[in-house]
């Protein structure tokens, strides 16, 4: 019979991962850098999730401290994209080699002053006692009435994600506006992040949803990574020389043709955020059904049973 997985498993994955990928990213590794700022993401997801009411400003202070890491590390992980997205054009457009070199020297000194900061703060970050307290925190809920009060804080939570998302997707519309659209990007990572701590609360096995806000994600982190990149293509068509602004133009112009494209997708595909909108509520109902580890599951009866089963399992 499934129960409630103990909060104190849900830790060991991300601050396993924020631990490992932590000195990859200080010595300026593309994918460690990538790697500890999803850690870090999904630590400040996860921490107020299992925090008892007594603990509320140490879950506060961790939170702080996670999203600091983000921070820490967001700007070289921009640029290390922005670097990728250029080798990619170039790869396309050989005839743009000469604008591509021009940009990729203004982010390449960009991501070298990033990278100094990061080692700046090397000391300071206090990953060890972050990921500690974490661990810490998600251990300190024992009893089975602990345990139940984690799942209803993991499906409230949930439910706010959801919230959250639906206003920026109605919010966003549907003209091109990069604002309104980062909202609705950031929405969907909290979103999913939320979502994976009930899934593993719940034991639930949701590849099909994660595949599918994987993939949103994915898009509109393209979109706003060609954003990033093409206002620093803009900051060094203006410093240029006149001879070589025709070709920064033409690159420009390229990447707000990609960016167009991108934000087309994305309509085509937005009523899919819908169904995933829908199975949070199915998984947030199951959630708060599921007794604790080690505890005597309820008797559900054929109907309940068959209301709650599509909820907890997708492809």
């Amino acid at each position: 019979m499934r129960t409630l997985a103990h909060p104190r498993t849900l830790a060991r994955r991300p601050v396993r991962a924020l631990l490992a990928q932590w000195p990859r990213a200080v010595a300026g590794e593309v994918e460690g850098i990538h790697q500890a700022r999803v850690a870090s993401r999904r630590l400040r997801e996860l921490v107020p999730a299992v925090a008892r009411a007594a603990d509320a400003r140490e879950a506060r202070a961790l939170r702080r401290g996670f999203r600091a890491v983000t921070r820490l590390l967001g700007r070289s992980r921009e640029l290390d994209v922005a670097l990728e997205t250029l080798q990619a054009i170039e790869a396309r457009a050989p005839d743009r080699a000469v604008a591509v070199a021009a940009v990729r020297a203004h982010v390449a000194r960009e991501r070298a002053e990033a990278g100094q900061e990061v080692r700046a703060h090397r000391a300071g970050a206090g990953v060890d006692d972050l990921a500690a307290g974490a661990l810490a925190l998600a251990g300190r809920s024992e009893s089975p009435a602990a345990i139940r009060a984690c799942a209803r804080r993991v499906a409230a939570r949930l439910g706010r994600r959801a919230t959250e998302l639906e206003h920026a997707v109605v919010g966003a519309g549907f003209i091109f506006a990069p604002g309104p659209l980062h909202g609705v990007r950031i929405a969907l990572k909290k979103f999913r992040y939320a979502l994976e701590v009930a899934e593993r609360l719940g034991r639930f096995r949701l590849a099909g949803s994660m595949r599918r806000l994987k993939h949103l994600q994915d898009l509109l982190g393209d979109l706003h990574d060609l954003q990033v990149l093409g206002g620093m293509a803009r900051d060094v068509m203006v410093q240029a020389r006149a001879s070589r602004r025709a070709g920064l133009e033409s690159l420009v112009g390229g990447i707000d043709d990609e960016i167009r494209a991108l934000h087309s997708q994305f309509l085509a595909e937005r009523e899919s955020i819908v169904a995933l909108l829908a199975r949070s509520t199915g998984v947030r109902r199951a959630l708060v059904s599921l007794p604790p580890p080690n505890q005597p599951a309820p008797r559900w009866s054929p109907v309940r049973a068959r209301a709650l089963s599509p909820t907890l399992e997708d492809r």
